[in-house]
């Protein structure tokens, strides 16, 4: 019984990571988010080396690119948690509790957690792991020098 639940659990928290790593590729675009980046570290470094010279006018202009650069950024990062956060919900206070509506307790080594923190735990660790991996995967996609083919 207890592993079934334990298994159960593993299986829902997989899809629940898989769909949240899912939206956030879909929804936010981040090939604009790196490219965001990149401009906003040369105009800081600008901004920096302007220094004290420069009139009052021209660094608010800096900062306004600066800070428009940033709110892009961040429109392109909530895109995915606008569609990842009510599905959360809906999963953490609706559907588990009706899978499980005895709200069964797991132990595991000497710990005893409730159903829903255990859910959690391993949402975070997988969470972890794919994020860690899915990047390890795009810094190597992004050493590989591109092939043009000859015409």
């Amino acid at each position: 019984m207890a592993f079934m639940l334990v298994l159960e659990l593993m299986l829902i928290a997989v899809a629940y990571v898989s769909f949240t790593l899912f939206a956030q590729r879909k929804f936010s675009n981040y090939k604009r988010i790196k490219e965001i980046k990149v401009e906003m570290d040369a105009k800081m470094k600008e901004f920096k080396q302007m220094g004290k010279d420069v009139s009052q006018e021209l660094l608010l202009l800096k900062q306004k690119e600066i800070t428009a650069l940033a709110s892009e950024q961040m429109r392109h990062q909530l895109r995915s948690t606008l569609i990842v956060l009510p599905v959360s919900a809906l999963l953490f206070y609706v559907l588990l509790p009706m899978a499980f509506p005895t709200a069964p307790n797991i132990t595991l080594f000497t710990f005893t957690l409730s159903y829903r923190t255990f859910f959690i735990v391993v949402s975070f660790i997988l969470g972890l792991i794919s994020a860690g991996i899915v990047a390890m995967y795009e810094k190597s996609v992004a050493r590989k020098p591109k092939i043009v083919p000859a015409q």
